[in-house]
């Protein structure tokens, strides 16, 4: 499929797609900021403690949206994209049946990495498939859902939480299964000749990176800010993502098959996508 442009007819079915798939992970996002204090209730966790429901999606979201990027690039968009919908699913029903917090922890990670996936693979498709004057503003559109979802996300979850959290997490099965059953049926295949070859330096330095501001930020004390940002649990983990930076970009120049392709943010359609999700 890459290099071939398509039909306009399945252009519009496939940006379809995509509109659901993204809007179903980002969706997640939002939802969760009203289900906290009822997730918080049910297993008596401190709101520090229930900040890691957040905390722990984001971290492998932003591990898996590069990582599954270059999966794609091998294995193709179409299995990728796929797979990231099914780890998708496959997390919320852990989080959905869960009995435990460590359980919800376990969803949240498996559902980060699939949605981190989802965004990055659409756009990656979109470039493969449409013609170079559709291509920015089907980005801008497939953006513009995440603007949607934060405002969609907690009155969602505020219109389910009577019914049970859990309900918050249920909604995302079958709607998986339907942008899974629609994907397999409207995206194209493409054959991939190419060796995968894996940039674990590259991957272990983003995962650092990944923790380091996450647990950071988690650790800021919003009511006596400046103290806690310079106290010992907050400041030598945000300073750790500071220093890592310019040895992951340098990592990345130099890796013969990058996760991070730096080269790419230099296009200003990609990069605006980058900062809107």
């Amino acid at each position: 499929m890459e290099g071939k442009t398509l039909d306009k007819k399945t252009r519009n079915l496939i940006l379809l797609l995509f509109l659901i798939g993204v809007f179903m992970g980002s969706l997640d996002t939002g939802i969760i900021g009203p289900v906290l204090p009822s997730i918080e209730q049910s297993f008596h966790l401190t709101s520090r403690e229930s900040s890691w429901i957040f905390t722990l999606f984001v971290i492998s979201f932003m591990i898996g949206s590069p990582v599954m990027a270059k999966f794609s690039d091998f294995y193709g968009r179409k299995k990728i994209f796929i797979f990231d919908v099914i780890l998708f699913g496959i997390g919320s029903c852990l989080i959905a049946s869960s009995i435990s917090i460590e359980a919800i922890f376990l969803g949240r990670i498996v559902q980060g990495f699939g949605c981190g996936g989802i965004f990055p693979v659409a756009g990656a498709f979109i470039g493969d498939g449409f013609p170079l004057e559709e291509r920015g503003k089907a980005l801008g559109i497939l953006g513009s859902v995440f603007g949607i979802s934060a405002i969609g996300g907690p009155l969602v979850g505020a219109a389910l939480i009577p019914y049970g959290w859990n309900w918050c997490f249920t909604i995302n099965i079958p709607i998986a299964i339907f942008i899974i059953l629609f994907a397999w049926y409207i995206l194209p295949s493409a054959e991939n000749d190419r060796k995968l070859k894996i940039d674990y330096l590259g991957i272990i330095v983003l995962s650092l990176l990944a923790v380091f501001l996450s647990y950071g930020l988690n650790q800021i004390d919003s009511s006596n800010f400046l103290s806690s940002l310079l106290s010992i649990k907050v400041l030598p983990y945000l300073l750790m993502f500071i220093i890592l930076i310019p040895i992951f970009l340098r990592i990345e120049r130099r890796a013969e098959e990058s996760i991070g392709p730096i080269h790419m943010l230099k296009n200003r359609e990609i990069s605006i996508a980058c900062v809107e999700t």
